[in-house]
């Protein structure tokens, strides 16, 4: 098919824009590092994300540009808090892991910061959304995965307060790891914290009962199994989400139309006069039987999942107590869990504080020179001031003489960000999208989603892409 000169324009656009990006990665002056750029696989407002190589291990990583951390002081505390939490998590092999944050060579005026991820391909959020079918046994080996990820985090005292799809990462060997902890809290006391709670952060389809329209409210972990109990229920029922609210009345319409109306008990937690009121109002509904709304489902699965999505937070399971659920029977080994350490408090000092860009960008570094212990060790007792070498140029024209024609490539990687429609091939029992063949293999250990992705193919698939607002 003969191609318009519009649509030639607009491929030849596309490659100049995915060109421009790859030689403008890494200019700002870096230490050297050890990072070959391979392609570019996610862009948005916050930055640039690209895949590369490891050059000391040969393995592929996510190396993600977050530009212009310090034009708004709020995100920039979010952005440090997050790089804090992952750090202190990285033991555990359920949550995502920073390998590396790159030291840069201008410590008095960086102002991007780049973080090297582990490299995974995709989302469940993708999953759920493809022609994929995952069986009962995926959805237990990833369900078991989520459990163990959060039971670390609460015994670290951590509130993840965002889980969703988008936010759990799965790799071709069906490795589930937990992401994106922008919106995670630290509770260091032995109550909970009061957190004020705004209508429009988190995903509402995701949100307990007790937080729905609530700003000022005590909470506990079980926040959390709320959110686990809505994932659990969408793998169940093929991809759909089971509260997909337009609003938080709507959303508890919802919820107590499956659940049933709440008891005078339950209302008890429910703190928002006007929710209360709301919930008060409604006709008396009787819950609606697991087994109509997830036709064939596993028995054992239906009753877990009763079990995580009660409005009474108090009457939800631990996450430790959701692992020894007989649904995971041949799965859970307590001596395989583990703890995390205490969080200290220190760390996390400086959010009740009133910090200057300068002040942070010094909190930024000393997070950064984590990372690099030895140079970290020569800066004891100094005033962080340190002349190191930049391979930034030496770099930029390396990508340069790479640019043959490269393609934007159609994987998702760590962090969650929105990309290209992929190309899927399956394993086991999870069915095959584009007619690829399936290998057998034993065991859901075993189990293989092959999510690597393919080049664009042909100009229009890309004009398709460059449609789409940031590649969503």
């Amino acid at each position: 098919m003969e191609r318009t000169a519009d649509q030639v324009t607009s491929v030849e656009e596309f490659q100049k824009k995915v060109a421009k990006m790859k030689a403008e990665f890494f200019l700002p002056p870096l230490r050297a590092h050890k990072y070959t750029l391979l392609d570019v696989i996610g862009e948005g407002a916050y930055g640039i994300v690209c895949s590369a190589i490891d050059n000391t291990t040969g393995e592929k990583v996510a190396v993600k540009r977050i530009m212009k951390v310090f034009d708004e002081i709020p995100e920039a505390v979010r952005i440090l808090r997050e790089l804090k939490f992952l750090r202190f998590l990285r033991e555990h092999e359920n949550i995502i892991k920073i390998k590396d944050v790159l030291l840069p060579g201008d410590r008095d005026n960086f102002n991007d910061v780049f973080v090297v991820f582990e490299l995974m391909p995709t989302d469940l959020n993708r999953v759920l959304r493809s022609k994929i079918e995952l069986s009962g046994e995926h959805i237990r080996w990833l369900m078991y995965q989520l459990l163990r990820g959060i039971h670390y985090l609460h015994t670290a005292r951590v509130f993840h307060r965002d889980l969703k799809p988008n936010n759990i990462l799965i790799n071709a060997e069906c490795d589930l790891r937990i992401c994106d902890f922008g919106l995670a809290r630290a509770a260091f006391d032995t109550q909970p914290d009061m957190v004020y709670w705004t209508d429009y952060v988190a995903t509402r389809w995701y949100r307990a009962p007790e937080l729905i329209m609530s700003y000022y409210t005590h909470y506990s972990t079980a926040i959390d199994m709320w959110s686990a109990g809505c994932i659990f229920a969408e793998m169940l029922n093929h991809g759909r989400p089971l509260f997909p609210g337009l609003n938080g009345f709507h959303q508890l319409d919802l919820i107590t139309k499956i659940l049933g109306t709440p008891s005078m008990e339950d209302l008890q937690h429910v703190r928002n006069p006007k929710t209360k009121q709301y919930l008060q109002s409604l006709p008396r509904r009787a819950q609606k039987p697991f087994t109509e709304i997830f036709v064939g489902a596993d028995p054992k699965a239906l009753a877990l999942l009763e079990r995580l999505l009660q409005f009474d937070p108090t009457k939800r399971p631990s996450a430790k107590e959701a692992l020894q659920d007989i649904y995971f029977r041949d799965l859970y080994e307590a001596d395989h869990e583990i703890v995390a350490k205490p969080l200290p408090r220190n760390e996390f000092a400086f959010e009740a504080k009133k910090l200057s860009k300068d002040e942070i960008r010094v909190l930024f570094l000393r997070e950064i020179l984590e990372y690099h212990p030895d140079i970290k060790n020569e800066l004891q007792g100094c005033e962080l001031h340190y002349e190191l070498p930049s391979q930034a140029e030496a770099f930029r024209q390396a990508v340069k003489s790479k640019l043959g024609g490269n393609k934007l490539r159609n994987y998702e990687s760590m962090p969650k960000e929105k990309l290209s429609h992929h190309v899927w091939r399956a394993y086991n029992d999870i069915l095959v999208e584009n007619n690829s063949e399936g290998m057998q293999q034993g065991g859901v250990a075993e189990s293989m989603i092959d999510v690597d992705s393919e080049l664009v193919k042909n100009e229009n698939e890309v004009r398709n892409m460059m449609e789409r607002d940031n590649y969503d």
